[in-house]
């Protein structure tokens, strides 16, 4: 101890350290899970729904977008309906959320029944454009490497490791 009162620069160069770290940890975990959301397709696999009627619409409210849709008869195997039987507005604002809307046409025979619905989806955090997509990953690149700098200058700064080494 010397006369000042201090700990030691050691000390509170590990607290500094280790709460730097520990948070920046918890929060590259968060972006890493939210990039991979926001970055991947999804895919809707025999979705069973009603149809509504003619006019009517449904909402898909858990996507924005879907392509490659196919819609067949939950009762006939196999019974797959042409796409003049209805009409898929993507990006659709139904009670303030982002849907995909379905109307089904007026001359359509399938209303009122039982369908499965399949097709590619964008989940609503997809991000739309590729340029925005293709910097995600390179978000959490930059942050696991400030993680590195904050974990590596202040222990070289305070020479602790070669004060450890000489004890």
């Amino acid at each position: 101890m010397n006369k000042k009162a201090e700990v030691g620069k050691e000390l509170g160069a590990i607290l500094i350290v280790f709460i730097t770290i520990l948070l920046g940890v918890i929060l590259f975990q968060a972006i890493a899970q939210e990039s991979g959301k926001a970055t991947t397709l999804g895919a809707y696999t025999n979705f069973t729904t009603t149809l509504a009627a003619p006019e009517e619409s449904i909402y898909l409210t858990d996507i924005k977008h879907i392509s490659s849709i196919v819609i067949e008869n939950c009762s006939a195997a196999g019974a797959v309906f042409d796409a003049g039987n209805y009409s898929v507005t993507n990006n659709f604002v139904h009670d303030g959320a982002l849907t995909v809307r379905i109307t089904t046409t007026a001359g359509s025979n399938y209303n009122l029944t039982a369908v499965n619905i399949s097709g590619v989806t964008q989940p609503l955090t997809y991000i739309d454009d590729s340029g925005a997509r293709s910097m995600v990953p390179l978000i959490a690149i930059f942050f696991a490497l400030a993680l590195a700098v904050v974990a590596l200058v202040p222990t070289l700064r305070n020479e602790f490791v070669s004060g450890m080494m000489n004890r």
